[in-house]
């Protein structure tokens, strides 16, 4: 009898959850563009927000709009962006490694990864550490400015 009246209380979120959509912010819109500011520094959140983003980006094609997404890395999240991986706690590899492994995926679907020149030299990092899918920039902020004087929406993460 606690199943039966479980299961009923629960079919209006399973209505509910099968009717979201977001026609309404879609209307007459067939490419989306957005630009991603992302200064987490929790390399589980950054893991995280990386996954979501691919998400977004698989609804958009779903809902028949066409995204160009960037995600700019500012501040110490760059060194989560390095091959060798040099000054990242043992605690955190394994969450460093899976947003390594998302963001290779992502960006053969066309999202482009960049990192901020100015974080990467003040956590010492050069640029030709970074993983292949990311290209540094001189400036994040620059990068950002640039892409919204283009039409792209910022999401400031952090």
């Amino acid at each position: 009898m606690a199943v039966v009246i479980a299961a009923t209380a629960l079919l209006p979120l399973a209505a509910r959850a099968a009717t979201l959509n977001d026609r309404a912010a879609l209307a007459g819109l067939h490419v989306a563009k957005t630009i991603f500011l992302v200064n987490v520094r929790q390399p589980v959140a950054v893991e995280h927000l990386v996954r979501v983003i691919g998400l977004t980006e698989r609804q958009l094609r779903a809902q028949k709009v066409t995204p160009h997404i960037i995600v700019v890395f500012i501040g110490p999240d760059v060194a989560f962006l390095t091959r060798n991986r040099r000054g990242i706690p043992y605690t955190d590899e394994r969450a460093v490694a899976n947003i390594q492994k998302e963001i290779a995926g992502l960006a053969r679907t066309g999202i482009r990864f960049q990192a901020c020149g100015v974080a990467m030299h003040g956590m010492d990092v050069n640029p030709r550490d970074l993983i292949a899918s990311v290209t540094p920039v001189e400036n994040g902020f620059i990068s950002v400015i640039g892409y919204q004087e283009k039409g792209y929406a910022l999401i400031p993460i952090g």
